[in-house]
């Protein structure tokens, strides 16, 4: 039952001109409400349920309330129930829900409103249990959102140097606090917002990549490429080796130490689907003659091959 009924309901409570059966429906709901713990934040679904409880109920015994208990609800019931039903946001805090993703971990989150959230190693996204107006996400690290449509409430999603706005669509988002913060879109449009208020809105195979947290660098490739992690493939291409060596470390939850600095600026192409990690360490290591050593099972030491 949608809130305005209630409120209606109420109005004519308030007047005098509704049935026996709304006056007691009103008035049990009116305690059902009091009796609900004071933390606990109550829903429009919930106000439905003990609503349509009641109502069950008084098909079997009517219940009777003296006058003075009526007054005192009609003096307060509309103000009661419209909190109850309209500004709980404001009395009742929201439960808000973070999933966290270990390195080597991946997650798939389903949101209460059809969204679809699938969350890259490393990473970590909060949000509201239900949503109000506006559909707000924090990201940290990577995810792969595919959006419900829903034009009345935007989905918007911060990372920590830009903000994502859409209404439906599906999209990436790389925002690992390594680099700055890359948008790539697989269905629809999304907005982009820099730090300094910059807004760029871009379509399917395009990317934003922001730049020293102010301006945005355009480019178009295919997207699908950018979520090829949601299937298992490491996708490098003229990925800097410094970032790749980031991809690896979450993806195989292990640590890599660059010996000679001058290796970060190499670029890496290649494609891995489910290999192990010593088959992707080795390919890197013969297409850019480089000598890996395990200096432990979890750390790696990437360092120039010596003649």
């Amino acid at each position: 039952m949608k809130k305005q009924i209630f409120l209606q309901l109420a109005k004519k409570y308030e007047e005098g001109t509704c049935t026996p059966e709304e006056k007691i429906a009103v008035e049990s709901f009116f305690d059902k409400m009091q009796e609900q713990p004071s933390d606990l934040k109550i829903s429009d679904e919930k106000g439905d349920i003990i609503l349509n409880k009641i109502l069950l109920e008084l098909q079997v015994k009517p219940k009777k309330y003296s006058i003075q208990k009526a007054l005192k609800i009609a003096a307060v019931l509309v103000v009661g129930l419209t909190i109850a039903f309209s500004a709980t946001k404001f009395i009742f805090k929201p439960a808000v829900i973070t999933q966290i993703t270990a390195k080597g971990e991946k997650k798939e989150i389903f949101l209460e409103d059809g969204s679809v959230i699938v969350l890259n190693s490393n990473s970590s996204i909060t949000y509201p249990e239900e949503f109000d107006e506006t559909r707000n996400i924090e990201l940290v690290g990577q995810a792969y959102f595919k959006v419900f449509r829903d034009v009345k409430r935007p989905f918007i999603v911060q990372t920590h140097d830009v903000k994502v706005r859409v209404l439906g669509t599906s999209f990436d988002i790389n925002s690992y606090n390594h680099h700055d913060t890359k948008v790539s879109v697989i269905s629809g449009k999304v907005e982009v917002s820099s730090p300094t208020g910059k807004k760029v809105q871009i379509i399917k195979n395009q990317q934003a990549d922001l730049v020293k947290h102010s301006d945005f660098q355009i480019s178009t490739e295919n997207s699908e490429d950018k979520i090829a992690w949601i299937s298992n493939t490491i996708m490098l291409k003229n990925t800097k080796l410094s970032e790749t060596v980031k991809i690896i470390e979450n993806w195989y939850n292990v640590d890599i130490t660059i010996e000679d600095p001058e290796l970060n600026n190499l670029t890496i192409s290649g494609k891995f689907k489910d290999e192990k990690l010593e088959n992707v360490l080795e390919s890197i290591a013969y297409l850019k003659q480089l000598k890996i050593n395990y200096t432990t099972k979890n750390h790696i030491t990437i360092r120039k091959k010596t003649p």
